[in-house]
């Protein structure tokens, strides 16, 4: 008789052994998490001869617990109905405490929850319940429900779900990994897509003007935010500069940019004046803009022939002007809200003469707002000095800029776009 038990007893391991490595196989088979998960559950359900089984998962939002699977004549009115916080019912207190619970009557526990039993009509008996963990952290919880043979679970019962779950927490960490991984991989993408869009827009070469010179760089941010800038050539004398910053970050605000620069462009040669045109393209942007998305932009016309400056100014960062004398003159005070925020704006316009010897500086918050390891701005009263004391030759003045801050932020990374145009009549 004994060697009768003992080879019952056996048999039994070697039966429980062979579902833990068919568990694990499928488990290394895919990354399908829901069909994972139910096929564990549902092996679980048979070899712990259970009338229902469940999976529970953290909601990381919500921090709730919600049914991921529910197998047994009321599993899908469960996933349907049911959530449970932290420390509510048997699910939940496993869940915060982090340690299973074998329940020979469940109805004895003073956590368990007969709500859904009257609900349903079903009874709950013996109950094993555990927590699915990853480290020390607790990512959802397992139950069977009820053996079939009427018998509660016992001990050996216990060890072999717990063995089960352990490989259940194991696919739930290795779906959410790569689904990381699958989120980081199309960021990256949508990066280099915004990053495509956004420098396809951006001016191949400087325009070429007789007696004035035009030099322009930009750095994109590790997220590509919406900085851009324009020369448009109008006419024999006459070139149009363009600055901007759109809100926002990635794929949104590239492609934004890309339709205001082109609708910038076409009202650059039909609108009358730099105001008009600054109207027209606020009222195109405030009718199809979403989410709140906005842009600041700075434009304005050079007639060459005369050296006269006409701009309108979109609640962008106001030109400076380094004269021949080494003086600062900011100009754009008739400035107006960003584009896009609300229709029927006004804008005002302004000139201003060009000397031979002046440079015009334009630039985006990008480089004021740089920040060095400390968190400390570069900011206005350092963008000032390198202005006064450099060379006002626009290639040589954006040159001693862009290099200034670069010394300044160090390895730091760079979190907005740097965008900066120096053009000015040479002498």
């Amino acid at each position: 008789m004994e060697n009768h038990n003992e080879i019952a007893r056996l048999t039994q391991k070697v039966k429980r052994l062979s579902t833990l490595v068919e568990v694990n196989s499928l488990i290394s088979s895919s990354l399908e998490i829901d069909t994972i998960l139910e096929n564990v559950m549902t092996i679980s359900k048979k070899v712990m001869n259970a009338d229902a089984s469940s999976l529970m998962r953290v909601d990381e939002k919500t921090n709730e617990l919600i049914y991921q699977v529910a197998q047994g004549a009321v599993g899908e009115k469960l996933k349907k109905e049911v959530r449970l916080k932290m420390g509510q019912g048997i699910a939940g207190t496993v869940a915060q405490e982090g340690t299973a619970l074998l329940l020979e009557d469940a109805y004895t526990h003073p956590k368990f929850f007969r709500g859904n039993d009257e609900a349903t009509g079903y009874r709950t008996k013996s109950m094993i319940t555990v927590p699915l963990k990853v480290g020390n952290r607790i990512t959802g919880v397992a139950q069977v429900i009820n053996r079939l043979d009427g018998k509660p679970f016992d001990q050996d019962d216990l060890e072999l779900f717990l063995a089960l779950s352990s490989m259940a927490a194991i696919a739930l960490e290795n779906a959410r990994m790569h689904q990381s991984l699958m989120e980081k991989q199309r960021l990256v993408k949508d990066m280099e897509f915004a990053r495509t869009v956004q420098e396809s827009f951006l001016p191949q070469k400087a325009p070429e003007v007789r007696n004035y010179r035009f030099s322009a760089h930009y750095t994109p941010a590790l997220e590509v935010g919406g900085d851009f800038y324009d020369f448009i050539h109008l006419d024999k004398h006459r070139t149009g500069i363009v600055i901007g910053d759109v809100s926002g970050k990635g794929v949104p605000a590239a492609l934004y940019m890309a339709k205001l620069g082109s609708d910038m462009r076409t009202l650059a040669f039909t609108e009358s004046s730099p105001s008009a045109a600054l109207m027209k393209l606020n009222d195109l942007l405030a009718e199809r803009s979403r989410r709140g998305m906005f842009a600041t932009l700075l434009y304005i016309e050079l007639d060459a022939s005369t050296g006269i400056l006409t701009m309108s100014n979109a609640g962008h960062l106001p030109p400076i002007v380094k004269r021949t004398d080494g003086s600062l003159v900011r100009l754009g005070a008739a400035g107006g809200a960003p584009l896009g925020m609300m229709p029927h704006m006004q804008y005002g316009q302004e000139t201003a003469k060009l000397e031979r010897g002046d440079t015009v500086i334009l630039y985006t918050d990008g480089i004021i707002e740089a920040m060095n390891a400390k968190e400390e701005l570069y900011g206005y009263d350092r963008f000032e000095v390198v202005l006064r004391q450099s060379a006002a030759h626009p290639e040589s003045l954006k040159d001693a800029i862009i290099g200034d801050v670069n010394r300044y932020t160090g390895l730091s990374p760079q979190h907005d776009d740097m965008t900066l145009v120096c053009f000015g009549a040479v002498r």
